[in-house]
């Protein structure tokens, strides 16, 4: 290689940002799954978690409550677990 074709020379890009992504992606899955939860799952639950506008205490721990129950039921163990799988794996990938 001559001196002139160096500056030619550049790292896959396209490949290094997809093994990131993977990686990344076996983390954050690898997290969720340690709490018992998916992508979906979490994602509710944050949601519903930022709906918490009123100030009251007492109200905002109800609209916590119900954020947890509904995404408790798309985590593992719950009733839409099966629902939860299919979107973390179809909709919600990178």
């Amino acid at each position: 290689m001559d001196p002139s074709q160096l500056n030619q020379v550049k790292p896959d890009q396209e490949k290094r940002n997809t093994y990131y992504e993977s990686t990344m992606r076996w983390v954050e899955d690898t997290y969720l799954k340690w709490f018992g939860e998916n992508r979906t799952s979490y994602g509710v639950k944050d949601t519903l978690r930022q709906g918490e506008v009123t100030g009251n205490k007492d109200v905002d721990g109800v609209q916590r409550s119900v954020g947890e129950t509904v995404g408790n039921q798309f985590g593992e163990g719950g009733l839409g677990e099966g629902v939860g799988k299919i979107a973390d794996k179809g909709l919600l990938s990178r």
